[in-house]
């Protein structure tokens, strides 16, 4: 803390003859400069210098003195309007007494000779104060365009927009910005050779619409929102949420409205008849770091979760540093304490304990009624056709199952009747054919066309039950020539049959089994296919394959089929994955783990299956065997928001989560801004009322916050250089009326991404080149006059991508659970609790984009942090760039890059037959998108031949480098020759200019 000053020490007894000739000198010299803006001038002083002690934090104020209040500074006589001389700050700040001068020695702050005039001029004009200006309201400039504005500024300077970048360095550009890719040749050719003078804004139109479009912003979007895999903290367990990953990326791809956006991701869940994704979008709240560790306090992580949510809404949202105000009001903004717990208090309805045990509810939607319109086409034809049932549009591989992860292995051990035991509700059930009774837990035979009417308990309470499940166990027994069974059952009024598909395959013998016949929650899509029973093998399936509206065996004969268990669940599980063999169960584990081996994946798909049919004929199964394998390998969840009832929230004193003495808050917006809500005694305000404030547009932060940081993704910094920050300690931008025209016209849009994606590409300002001449690098350095663009080195999953992408190996599949690339071995070895290996995908997995790369928290794959992809632990709002050694190493010995290279080269060889002069320059316009000069060919040309003379030397060096990865080379190819291209293109993946973009 800086030392106390009393009072009365701001007032200095007199003034020396020589500071006052001093002063009046500058005075003299200050009269001639511009007019002196408080925001742009002295603001950023006073923040910077004085608000430590002399702010907005009024507890730890040091001589009761706040400089941030215009009436309190001038009535302690800190400022004297008109009168500089006269004015204790000035006089503070010219004094050479170590024990007067402001500010204090041991702050190590020093206020220059040109920021004294500046103030000095200021209190000579009256000292007029000014609300800061991203707490105004954003008005349309009189400016209706980014380069009208833009222009007007260089004007001022002397300066003027630079000229267009050329057409192969543009198409590069803007591909790399909107998709994240670069491109083609053949895209390249045919923009080049466009004579439309809208050839590029088709282009734009074109690229905004690419699915790879959502990929690419979605990565700044989940650096915000501190998406991972793992859970961080002590133990780093594994967590999938990727599901929200691909809302992420289908809500940008769609383009929907930001407002939409936002508000489905605070509040998803309590939007009225709120949909899958809409409730996935709500794991945005669940995202945070959690821990597992066994002896935290529950208390305390709970309150470390409350914390983390209002920094992450504050930053990625308003961008604000409301954390600042958890211990203490704000240092420098009007953000209090209060404000920090009040709005933290809007996120004490999330159900969760300080304990992370899993990812809890996951939504499955069981849309039914298109399909029960169809139950006339079944009547006809047994299986019936191709029936699609209403289906996520986006999430179809979501796990059908509703598994609480951490707690299903002991689940399993214990039984299925312990762990159910307080959701069960057992159900009285008669025959139709004669209305005669059974008790409950009585084995019920049923034979041809019998019906089993069930009765709900009338003391069932279902006002805690996320959802139900009807499900029925029981045991049959079939004779060698029958198909299965169905069973009848009467619920709310509608008539449903499940049925097995069981089906004996040849040679097999008839045995009893207990089985799961169905649950009403589990629908998605059923076709028919007709498989080889030899194929089937012992395949087992235990999904429910439809649901028909009749009552009639699904086949001739008279199968014994014992019913027992009639149940209703009201439970968070929709399977009862307890009927799982023990092996099963372990096996079914480790899959959800990640640590499952390729030989235990096939086994537990095998037990998975049924005994199938007699001959393929006969075989008409509801999913084929790839259904199946996408079903099984799609069983993911995601971090759900559970509302209820809200706890308590409290002023923390000095943010000890022990200490209880504060008073109890209720969930308000921060009091100094436009628009305010608080929630009253009598109503009590919800994450979704905050939804609505946050996107309201009379918030004047949530515009500027966005368009600040998708600027940042055009040019490299953003038009306010803090993100994080729009507060005083931020910095103004040098174009406040071009942010503000950015955040009307993005409002005045409703809100829509793309429409200010375009605005940014398609003006002159975004197409200017990036080459700086010597004066404009000397007046400008940084580019904040936006005279030119700017050069900026790809983002690290981009790098990656590029590399995959040119060497013709990328995957464009979108969506989906996360993959793992190649990692160094042991690179896990001390990442324990509980001790795990890394398996890097085998599959065309190893080649997706790295928006889908497993994010380790504390282990993060190495070529991510090399080239400063954050961790995640906390919201990240920009990346740092850096260029360091280990990026060029990377990049020559990461085994993607190397297998990239292999890739490249193979194609060079193959596609391009013709000397090596013309391969070079396929393999430059490939890479680049550019011819190579004179110089560049005659460079890798000699390497070239260095390395076809050297591999000649040593095939077996040759053999060794083309063994890297999945990748098998051309065998009909001359290993030599195709080793030295591969040197050659792991040199050209390695340029600077590869992984730039101009």
């Amino acid at each position: 803390m800086y030392p106390s000053r009393p009072v009365s020490a701001w007032k200095l007894p007199y003034l020396s003859l020589a500071w006052i000739t001093a002063l009046n000198s500058v005075l003299l010299l200050s009269s001639a400069r511009a007019e002196i803006d408080f925001n742009r001038d002295v603001r950023p002083i006073l923040s910077d210098k004085c608000y430590f002690c002399h702010g907005p934090d009024v507890e730890n104020n040091k001589a009761d003195l706040r400089l941030d209040l215009r009436e309190a500074a001038v009535e302690m006589g800190a400022i004297v309007p008109g009168k500089p001389a006269e004015s204790a700050l000035i006089q503070r700040i010219a004094s050479t007494d170590p024990d007067d001068v402001m500010p204090p020695p041991e702050t190590h702050k020093t206020v220059s000779a040109e920021e004294r005039a500046i103030l000095e001029q200021w209190i000579t004009d009256g000292a007029q104060y000014d609300t800061h200006w991203s707490y105004k309201p954003v008005s349309k400039p009189a400016a209706d365009s980014i380069d009208a504005i833009v222009r007007a500024g260089l004007q001022q300077k002397g300066l003027s927009l630079s000229p267009p970048a050329t057409s192969e360095t543009l198409v590069r550009r803007v591909y790399l910005d909107t998709i994240g890719l670069p491109p083609s040749r053949e895209q390249a050719k045919r923009y080049l050779r466009a004579s439309s003078t809208n050839a590029y804004e088709a282009l734009v139109d074109e690229l905004l619409a690419s699915p790879h479009f959502g990929e690419n912003m979605a990565t700044d979007w989940l650096d915000a929102v501190r998406y991972a895999d793992s859970v961080g903290y002590h133990g780093d367990q594994y967590r999938d949420a990727s599901p929200y990953r691909d809302y992420v990326i289908h809500a940008f791809n769609s383009n929907m409205s930001y407002q939409q956006f936002v508000t489905e991701q605070l509040a998803g869940d309590l939007l009225p008849d709120a949909t899958l994704q809409q409730r996935v979008a709500a794991s945005f709240n669940r995202l945070n770091q959690i821990s597992k560790e066994g002896g935290i306090q529950n208390k305390e992580y709970l309150k470390k979760y409350q914390a983390e949510r209002v920094r992450t809404t504050a930053t990625a949202l308003l961008g604000s540093t409301l954390a600042c105000a958890e211990c203490h009001d704000h240092k420098f903004d009007p953000f209090t304490a209060e404000d920090f717990y009040a709005f933290g208090a809007f996120f004490a309805d999330i159900l969760e304990k300080g304990s992370w045990a899993g990812n809890g509810k996951n939504y499955q939607e069981a849309d039914i009624s298109d399909y029960l319109k169809t139950h006339a086409a079944f009547e006809k034809d047994g299986f019936g056709p191709t029936i699609s049932v209403p289906n996520r549009t986006f999430l179809g591989d979501v796990d059908a199952y509703e598994i609480e992860r951490e707690r299903r292995l002991d689940r399993m051990l214990v039984g299925t009747d312990k762990a159910l035991e307080e959701y069960t509700h057992w159900l009285k059930a008669k025959r139709d054919i004669d209305s005669k009774g059974i008790p409950e837990h009585y084995p019920l035979a049923i034979q041809d066309n019998d019906r089993l009417n069930l009765a709900v308990p009338e003391d069932l309470d279902m006002a805690y039950a996320e959802y139900f499940t009807f499900s029925v166990f029981g045991k049959q027994q079939l004779p060698n020539d029958k198909r299965g069974f169905g069973l009848l059952v009467i619920f709310d009024d509608k008539e449903y049959l499940f049925y097995t598909n069981t089906l004996l395959a040849e040679g097999e013998q008839p045995k009893r089994q207990k089985r799961w016949i169905g649950s009403l929650s589990v629908f998605e899509e059923w076709k028919d296919y007709s498989i080889p029973a030899h194929y089937l093998g012992k395949h087992r399936s235990v999904r429910p394959k439809a649901i028909q509206v009749l009552a009639t065996p699904l086949d001739d004969g008279s199968p014994s089929v014992e019913f027992r268990d009639v149940r209703l669940v009201t439970t968070r599980h929709k399977t009862p994955v307890d009927m799982l063999g023990a092996e099963s169960k372990v096996l079914l584990d480790k899959y959800l783990r990640d640590e499952i081996t390729p030989a235990e994946a096939q086994t537990l798909k095998n037990n998975f299956f049924s005994d199938h049919a007699a001959s393929e004929d006969q075989v008409r199964l509801q999913l084929s065997y790839r259904a199946m394998d996408d079903y099984l390998n799609g069983m993911r969840d995601t971090p759900a928001t559970i509302s209820a009832t809200p706890r308590e929230i409290k002023i923390l004193p000095r943010g000890n989560w022990m200490d209880e003495s504060g008073q109890v808050v209720l969930p308000a917006t921060p009091s100094f801004l436009e628009h305010v809500i608080a929630s009253t005694p009598d109503q009590r305000l919800t994450r979704l009322d905050l939804a609505e404030w946050v996107v309201h547009r009379d918030n004047p932060l949530t515009a500027r916050t966005y368009v600040n940081r998708v600027w940042a993704m055009f040019f490299g910094t953003p038009l306010s250089s803090a993100p994080e920050d729009l507060g005083l300690q931020g910095e103004l931008p040098v174009y406040p009326e071009l942010l503000d025209y950015l955040a009307y016209e993005f409002m005045d849009s409703g809100w829509d991404v793309k429409h200010l994606v375009k605005t940014i590409l398609l003006s002159e300002t975004y197409q200017q080149h990036s080459e700086a001449s010597a004066e404009l690098l000397e007046l400008d350095p940084y580019n904040r006059l936006l005279a030119r663009q700017n050069p900026r080195r790809l983002k690290a999953e981009s790098v990656r991508d590029n590399a995959l992408s040119v060497s013709g190996l990328l995957v464009p599949r979108v969506g989906g659970g996360s993959i793992k690339p190649y990692q160094p071995e042991g690179y896990y070895q001390h990442l324990n609790f509980p001790t795990r290996t890394y398996t890097s995908s085998k599959d065309e997995n190893q080649y997706r984009r790295g928006v889908y790369m497993h994010w380790q928290r504390t282990f993060l794959h190495p070529m991510l942090i090399a080239f400063d992809a954050p961790s995640r632990d906390e919201c990240a709002v920009a990346r740092p760039v850096s260029s360091t050694p280990l990026q060029a190493l990377n990049q020559l010995n990461d085994p993607t890059f190397v297998e990239a290279a292999i890739a490249l080269a193979q194609s060079i060889v193959t596609d391009h037959p013709g000397d090596d002069q013309s391969r070079i320059q396929y393999a430059y316009q490939t890479v680049l998108t550019r011819e190579p000069t004179q110089q560049e060919s005659a460079a890798l040309l000699a390497f070239l031949e260095r390395e076809q003379v050297r591999y000649a030397e040593s095939p077996k060096d040759a053999e060794a480098i083309l063994q890297t990865g999945l990748l098998i080379p051309d065998a009909t190819l001359n290993v030599v020759e195709l080793a030295a291209w591969t040197s050659l293109s792991r040199a050209l993946l390695n340029l600077h200019e590869t992984i730039t973009r101009y």
